[in-house]
């Protein structure tokens, strides 16, 4: 599939007169507990020509295609990426740490990370995730859920956690955010990352009381840590910089 992946890529920046600068894996393969019927999501980010930056009516800032055997390919002009980061988006903070990267220009996975420091805002990072688990929280109160319902309210509960807890941006994978469950509760969800595998994207599960437990006291503690996190003002200069400095 990689090596389709790549190809398709390459197609995208002859047809659409583009220069790929990245391209990564962001759904959950990228989070580490893909199913067995899991789309491949790639998301790529993209630069125009410098003359098409500064035309009276703009190109458009996005590019989506239809999935096609499983494959979901969409990708962000450079512009728009820096846009959103302008605001701590965290989809670009998402991206850039992908552990299943497709495509790189030469260093701007290394320039965009360090750049990208400087905008880092815990309290939207939270708030974001907090909204995922707050509109998939009513699953958990029935007798079954979905397992990748679970996944992604334990994933952004962690991700919520990790940014109000370290004051730094969440890692991608739930790997590297389970430091912050207890131990039982850590070895449970290794377990169940393992049953996922070999499951498709349907299954139910019945989620263990112990899990629940751990996702409510968590939610509740985070829902009063996050009010006391300060807002922060963010440096448009920076991003102007970098924006032309890629542009060269």
């Amino acid at each position: 599939m990689k090596a389709l992946i790549i190809k398709k890529l390459m197609e995208i920046e002859a047809n659409e007169g583009v220069r790929i600068v990245f391209a990564c894996e962001s759904g959950s393969r990228g989070w580490g507990f893909p199913s067995m019927d899991s789309d491949y999501d790639v998301r790529f980010i993209y630069v125009r020509k410098e003359e098409d930056y500064i035309r009276l009516f703009q190109l458009p800032t996005e590019m989506r295609f239809p999935i096609t055997d499983d494959l979901d390919i969409a990708g962000w002009d450079l512009f728009k990426v820096l846009t959103l980061l302008y605001k701590s988006n965290v989809s670009p903070f998402e991206w850039i740490q992908s552990p299943v990267v497709y495509h790189e220009f030469t260093g701007f996975k290394t320039s965009f990370m360090t750049m990208m420091e400087s905008y880092f805002e815990a309290r939207r990072h939270a708030h974001h995730y907090l909204g995922i688990v707050r509109s998939r929280i009513e699953d958990l109160q029935s007798a079954t859920i979905k397992l990748k319902s679970l996944f992604y309210i334990l994933r952004s509960l962690l991700a919520a956690d990790w940014s109000v807890t370290y004051r730094n941006y969440a890692p991608m994978t739930l790997a590297e955010l389970s430091v912050l469950l207890p131990d039982d509760i850590k070895v449970e969800v290794m377990g169940l990352q393992e049953l996922k595998s070999e499951v498709d994207e349907a299954f139910i599960y019945s989620c263990s009381a112990n899990i629940r437990s751990c996702i409510n006291t968590k939610l509740i503690h985070l829902e009063h840590q996050v009010k006391q996190l300060p807002i922060s003002v963010l440096d448009k200069e920076g991003l102007e910089n970098y924006f032309k400095t890629i542009l060269r």
